[in-house]
């Protein structure tokens, strides 16, 4: 069989439409020969007219989804024109996102740019009105010392004029005590003077006058007798 399909030869039959194939080298009676050696004649036909009708078969299939070189020529140029194209449209979709991020990105930075003036202006502003607070509240609490200051001053003048005010009047009270305290003592000395000007004088005393008897003579309605002693006085003698 092997030899048979060697020992024969088709010239290339030119395709009409497509890419030229050449004729596969088989020669069927020279096929049916070697077989119809080995095989009866009619095995030997149903194995020719099958091998025939497998090439065949065999063959068309290649011829549909066979390809050439000038076919994978022609594939490789349409990928390698696919590819240039997507790596075009790659390039400026990519170009374009660049562009599209770097204008995102300025206006981004303006944004930025601009919350950074706007945070800047609204720190100052802030800070000013932090400022006028301080101020503010330094100089109500400089008013609320000063008005304490004044209430302080204003009590101290107070308790200095009542101080000054008790004291006038201490000062009265006393000098009002010491003048009665004059007054009396002057009257309780008038009055001593007074009562020894007006006490009695003593009698003299016995040796400026001579001695006098004196006779008393008991009474019967006295119980006590009254007996003359020798200074002149008289002595009572009491009975109980």
């Amino acid at each position: 069989m092997d030899s048979a399909l060697s020992q024969v030869e088709s010239p290339s039959v030119p395709s009409k439409e497509g890419p030229v194939y050449s004729q596969p080298p088989f020669h069927t009676h020279a096929f049916f020969t070697v077989l119809e050696k080995t095989f009866p004649t009619p095995t030997a036909r149903g194995l020719m007219r099958a091998t025939r009708a497998l090439l065949v078969d065999r063959v068309g299939r290649v011829r549909r989804e066979g390809l050439t070189a000038k076919d994978l020529d022609n594939q490789a140029y349409l990928f390698r024109a696919a590819l240039s194209e997507l790596r075009s449209e790659i390039t400026v979709t990519t170009k374009n996102d660049i562009a599209a991020m770097k204008s995102s990105g300025t206006v981004l930075r303006r944004e930025v740019d601009k919350l950074d003036v706007k945070m800047k202006e609204d720190l100052g502003f802030l800070k000013h009105e932090i400022q006028m607070e301080l101020d503010s509240r330094k100089n109500e609490v400089k008013e609320q010392f000063k008005r304490q200051d004044i209430s302080v001053e204003e009590m101290l003048n107070k308790f200095i004029v009542e101080i000054s005010t008790l004291r006038t009047v201490v000062e009265e009270v006393k000098w009002d005590n010491t003048r009665r305290a004059v007054l009396t003592l002057f009257g309780f000395v008038a009055v001593i003077l007074t009562f020894m000007e007006l006490r009695p004088k003593p009698p003299p005393t016995s040796s400026a006058l001579p001695p006098r008897q004196h006779v008393h003579t008991p009474s019967p309605q006295s119980p006590n007798p009254v007996h003359e002693t020798g200074d002149g006085l008289e002595k009572i003698d009491w009975v109980t």
